[in-house]
């Protein structure tokens, strides 16, 4: 799977009613959207291992604990706007590191499932190699990654843009011991009328939280790409 998130599946999920298991903990927005295409591919996993990546104050783990047994991979430091101290969902356990340090506390092969949801756009690009390496070592050999990134896209992307989406389509698509989970679908990294985005005022109210974006949140749409893969 490689493509945007856009509004038919956005929609397809809220029909489904999968918007009312999902704890209400945000406004309705980007994020929303992200959590809404990720879990409706993993509500129906049963008695797996199923591990966050960067989840801080988790809005899907709480439900996917019901029937797996989950992992919060966080280390609580307030990076990126994340928690600065650790938060504790009933049924979820944490682990207090980060993916790419190849941490032994994350054993190999542990994983029957990891996922994330705005957490790999703030991996630097010389960091993203070890971050998927680290990725595929906690899978077990069978087991998938869903990855919901946020994107800033105009109708002319940028070298920015257009060389981190295509870091992200040559980790899908270009590896030996990963393959596709589903279609490999958006081939540029322009914006489309058709993709789920923030809403203005979402947009605007982020000016306080991370003001030097401001004059790209001005010409740009914050989007966001969901790649799947499984381990071979």
């Amino acid at each position: 799977m490689f493509d945007f998130i856009r509004k038919p599946e956005i929609w397809r999920a809220m029909d489904a009613g999968f918007m009312a298991e999902i704890p209400g903990k945000l406004s309705f927005q980007l994020k929303t959207m992200q959590d809404l295409a990720v879990y409706a591919h993993l509500r129906d996993y049963k008695d797996m291992d199923i591990a966050e990546i960067g989840g801080g104050d988790s809005r899907i783990l709480p439900q996917l604990a019901k029937s797996n047994r989950c992992f919060n991979i966080e280390p609580f430091e307030g990076a990126d706007n994340g928690p600065k101290s650790e938060v504790k969902i009933a049924g979820v356990e944490n682990i207090r590191t980060t993916v790419g340090r190849f941490d032994p506390v994350l054993k190999d092969a542990s994983f029957d499932v990891v996922f994330s949801v705005s957490v790999v756009e703030h991996v630097v690009d010389p960091e993203f190699p070890a971050f998927l390496e680290d990725n595929i070592r906690i899978l077990k050999p069978g087991g998938v990654m869903y990855h919901a990134i946020d994107m800033y896209l105009s109708d002319s992307p940028t070298d920015f843009w257009r060389n981190r989406f295509d870091m992200y389509r040559k980790a899908v698509t270009e590896r030996d011991d990963l393959e596709p989970v589903g279609l490999i679908g958006a081939a540029q990294p322009a914006f489309t009328p058709d993709m789920a985005s923030n809403p203005d005022q979402i947009m605007y109210g982020w000016k306080t939280i991370s003001p030097s974006l401001n004059d790209l949140r001005q010409i740009a749409q914050s989007v966001s790409l969901l790649i799947g893969a499984k381990r071979r």
